[in-house]
């Protein structure tokens, strides 16, 4: 078959504007001097992913289904397309959206059948999957994944997976070399054709790679779409011992669309062009054209500003000096020089009269001048209060610019550098800001120098330095790393630093403070914008630990053995024939 896999990029709830994207499409691809037998859409492309409560409403649930008919009727070529649609709730009036697939041919189609009640609600079920016949070939087609049984593979000629696969890391992208290697043993080892129609685009925390790929029954890569980015790839199927003729000649296939490759991305790389989808998405899906950042001079607001510019353009980017009566010179000089080579308007909006006026407001009405917390808090949301002054008054959205390093201690002022609509950095350790710095600095040297080498600083009170309060962002990360995204406590890290050679050992004390203000800081966490997670632990959502908490989780390590078997033998007792053994024994 002349196959096309439309990537595209759907807006969540957004249902008549993803058809009308998705039937411009097809109708471009009809209007070619060799239109494909077959267009493939990624899951959820009329309705975009993921749904979250929508999959509830029965207003939603009557709005697919209308737009389920009308794309059916509309689409001019043989068409696969995901969506969901309204299935009644058992022993209810009311409906639950579950994933569907729509195919369509000449006005006509309907729903293939699908059945994962499960897929929108993030719960491990066994992968749904509809066999048809088209155009002489048995295909499969899938949503999700594999299926657990690999049965249904046999003697299927192609495999169409349909997914919104998010964004993890390189590893899990079809692109890099793991994926692909996996992809190509499946076909080979089935004999058969895959066709991998993902999603793209940014959706709140997630963020859809896309990096759709087409392999042949030998293996072959036959083309790929470049990750991150809306395309429409078309290539001849050609399934084993196939008897088909490609309706479009081999001879005139062209090398650069039809046998297009893409070569994978370096983790920075991908990081960044992850981060930037998903700022430019929060943003224009939104309804909004600009944003504003307060630019200190540091590193985390010379990333997030360069990540806007090459997201959303300098056009749109607003950068704010706000210097306090702490503020270096320098700091002031390279906040300058990142805006002038990102050829972003700024305003200079010093932060002194303001905050020496709120001082002796204070002062006036109390007799005191307030504690050094206060004092350096106090200037932070003197800056918020420009920016969020800025944002009501023009329109423009606000960008936080904190890290997850900051966020996990919480090292941040509540009302003040927490603040903001969308948190590009809110998932990325303080390391890794650097990392994507260094990366994006090698495309073109934009973050100044001195920016990347001076030691990082609130500049909050005279000669301030992260370190005097935080330990050194390396050492720093490694413990939140261990305890955030592998779950560890005390003393498995400490069990775990003492593997390592020497010289990089942990103290205990250290990771104990780390932790205890990892748990106190929660309250905080919660009132922070939005992050993308990239695949890391969200320090949010997936955390979700009781804002009141007398739990210290890094008093006890089950792991040790004897810790185990106890708990085992404690709720394992119930199984025992006869019911609860409750004897003196």
């Amino acid at each position: 078959m002349y196959v096309a896999i439309a990537q595209v990029n759907p807006t969540v709830g957004a249902l008549r504007e993803n058809a009308e994207k998705a039937l411009a499409v097809i109708n471009s691809l009809a209007a070619a001097t060799y239109p494909p037998d077959l267009v493939v859409f990624p899951a959820f492309a009329l309705t975009g992913a993921p749904l979250g409560g929508l999959v509830y409403s029965d207003a939603f649930a009557a709005e697919c289904l209308d737009v389920a008919k009308d794309f059916i009727a509309r689409s001019s070529l043989p068409t696969l397309i995901g969506t969901v649609l309204p299935r009644p709730i058992e022993g209810e009036f009311s409906f639950f959206c579950e994933p569907e697939v729509l195919f369509c041919r000449e006005g006509k189609g309907g729903a293939l059948g699908f059945v994962d009640t499960e897929m929108l609600v993030d719960e491990d079920v066994e992968t749904a999957s509809v066999s048809i016949r088209l155009e002489g070939h048995d295909v499969t087609i899938l949503l999700d994944d594999f299926p657990d049984s690999a049965n249904e593979l046999d003697k299927t000629d192609i495999v169409i997976m349909m997914l919104a696969k998010e964004y993890q890391g390189t590893n899990t992208m079809f692109t890099s070399s793991s994926q692909l290697n996996f992809l190509r043993a499946t076909a080979q080892d089935y004999q058969t054709c895959l066709i991998c129609a993902n999603l793209v685009g940014g959706q709140d925390r997630s963020v859809f790679d896309g990096a759709s790929v087409v392999i042949d029954a030998d293996g072959e890569v036959i083309c790929s779409a470049v990750p991150f980015k809306e395309e429409v790839l078309t290539c001849n199927v050609i399934p084993r011992d196939s008897d088909w003729k490609p309706t479009k000649p081999k001879t005139q296939l062209s090398t650069q669309h039809d046998k297009h490759t893409v070569k994978p991305l370096l983790p920075y790389e991908a990081d960044w062009r992850a981060l930037e989808l998903a700022l430019h998405d929060y943003v224009s899906k939104n309804g909004f054209n600009d944003v504003v950042i307060g630019l200190s001079g540091g590193i985390d607001s010379a990333v997030v500003a360069t990540l806007a510019v090459d997201a959303l353009g300098a056009e749109h980017v607003h950068g704010i000096l706000m210097p306090g009566p702490y503020s270096s010179e320098g700091s002031v000089t390279d906040a300058r020089s990142l805006a002038e080579k990102l050829g972003i308007q700024t305003l200079m909006m010093p932060i002194g009269e303001p905050f020496e006026s709120i001082k002796q407001q204070f002062q006036k009405a109390t007799g005191q001048e307030g504690s050094s917390v206060a004092i350096q808090n106090l200037q932070a949301r003197m800056r918020m209060t420009y920016l969020m002054h800025l944002s009501n008054s023009f329109g423009w959205l606000l960008i936080n610019t904190g890290n997850k390093s900051e966020a996990a201690m919480g090292f941040s002022t509540l009302y003040g550098d927490t603040a903001g609509a969308f948190a590009p950095l809110g998932n990325i350790y303080k390391t890794d800001v650097y990392g994507l710095a260094s990366w994006r600095n090698q495309q073109k040297s934009i973050i100044p120098q001195t920016t990347l080498a001076k030691a990082p600083s609130a500049e909050l009170y005279p000669g301030q330095l992260d370190s005097d309060t935080l330990p050194e962002y390396e050492l720093l990360d490694q413990i939140l790393r261990l305890h955030i995204e592998d779950g560890l406590g005390v003393d498995q890290i400490m069990e775990y630093s003492g593997r390592q050679p020497e010289g990089r050992a942990l103290d205990s004390t250290v990771v104990s403070e780390v932790l205890s203000s990892v748990r106190k800081a929660e309250y905080k966490r919660r009132q922070e914008p939005l992050a993308p997670t990239l695949g890391s632990e969200d320090m949010g959502d997936d955390r979700n630990w009781p804002l009141t908490n007398g739990f210290i989780d890094h008093d006890r390590n089950l792991s040790r053995s004897d810790d185990l078997l106890a708990y085992m033998g404690l709720i394992y007792r119930w199984d025992i024939p006869g019911g609860w053994d409750i004897s003196a024994n």
